[in-house]
């Protein structure tokens, strides 16, 4: 249920401040601003990496060990390692490689962060973080002004360190569904100068149709990335 929020990337972890937020300066903003451009002109598709992931979907859990090999054929990118730890069958593998056929860890991390309505929170001599209000389309008008977002940036290289998401009062995303808890966290990594995800996290809780409860958590980590530039020439 609820497929699109896991597409946000994916969360727990909410960071906590004391000090009073102030408008971010041009300066930050443009810090802001030179941190996600780096991590969007990152081509995901260039890496090899694996991925453990664990959803539980009203009480239901599912582990899943696989690897991301981009210079493969298409259908042979993914490969599905363990399932709810058990060696897979030839069909689950199969259908696992099929869903995720094309499919990278992509983030339209422009979208996640608008970055004109930056507030300061916390900068010290290593980090900043600064808040911003979340305008998401997949999760519907009526989220708007109800969720707050956190970004901290290393100020060192000027790379993402963290993103975090949670809602501040319930909202409805599609019809009968109205969610009144939902955190997203997002660490990211530097390999060789490039960032990428390290690690997402989501908790969403709700109800569905009035009566039916909504509990989905999501983590997933990647690992193991190695650059694989030649997968460009692969069809």
């Amino acid at each position: 249920m609820f497929q699109q929020f896991r597409c946000i990337a994916i969360i727990c972890s909410l960071i906590v401040f004391t000090k009073p937020a102030m408008s971010a300066s041009s300066e930050h903003v443009q810090l802001v601003e030179s941190a996600l451009e780096h991590f969007s002109q990152t081509n995901k598709q260039h890496w090899s990496y694996t991925i453990h992931s664990i959803e539980i979907e009203e009480g239901n859990k599912t582990e899943i060990h696989a690897k991301h090999q981009p210079n493969n054929a298409p259908y042979l990118r993914w490969q599905l390692l363990q399932l709810n730890g058990q060696q897979p069958s030839p069909k689950q593998a199969k259908e696992f490689a099929q869903k995720r056929e094309n499919e990278g860890f992509s983030i339209s991390i422009k979208e996640l962060v608008k970055t004109h309505s930056l507030t300061l929170v916390q900068e010290t001599p290593n980090s900043i973080t600064l808040s911003y209000p979340v305008e998401l389309a997949d999760l519907g008008s009526d989220a708007i002004g109800k969720l707050t977002g956190h970004i901290k940036i290393d100020k060192s290289n000027q790379h993402i360190e963290q993103i975090s998401v949670h809602n501040t009062a319930s909202f409805s995303p599609v019809a009968l569904a109205e969610i009144s808890e939902f955190n997203l966290d997002m660490q990211f990594m530097t390999v060789s100068d490039t960032v990428l995800i390290q690690q997402t996290q989501m908790d969403m809780r709700g109800t569905f149709s009035f009566f039916i409860d909504i509990e989905e958590t999501s983590t997933m980590t990647f690992d193991n990335y190695q650059y694989r530039p030649q997968s460009l020439n692969k069809k």
